[in-house]
């Protein structure tokens, strides 16, 4: 199974010490081990040296929570969307 990559400005999801955190990709750089990412989360913090589903470490990108989290906040803009237009179409 490939390992999942992002862009900069992605929403990601973070597992910082067992606890998820959200957040967005702030810098990327290429490694040996893969990408690197600089991430910077919800509670203001940046994390630096992040892996994508690498649960040897204390924090990583959990890549299963990050395509969960960001199809439901699509979903959920999709769905605001649609009451604003047919709110104006009105």
């Amino acid at each position: 199974m490939a390992v999942e990559t992002y862009k900069l400005n992605d929403t990601v999801v973070v597992d910082v010490f067992g606890v998820n955190r959200v957040g967005f990709v702030v810098e990327k750089s290429k490694t040996v081990k893969g990408f690197r990412y600089l991430i910077h989360t919800e509670d203001g913090k940046e994390h630096e040296n992040v892996y994508v589903d690498n649960g040897t470490v204390t924090t990583y990108i959990n890549s299963r929570l990050t395509k969960s989290f960001v199809k439901s906040q699509t979903q959920s803009n999709n769905l605001i969307n649609d009451a604003i237009d047919i709110v104006n179409n009105k």
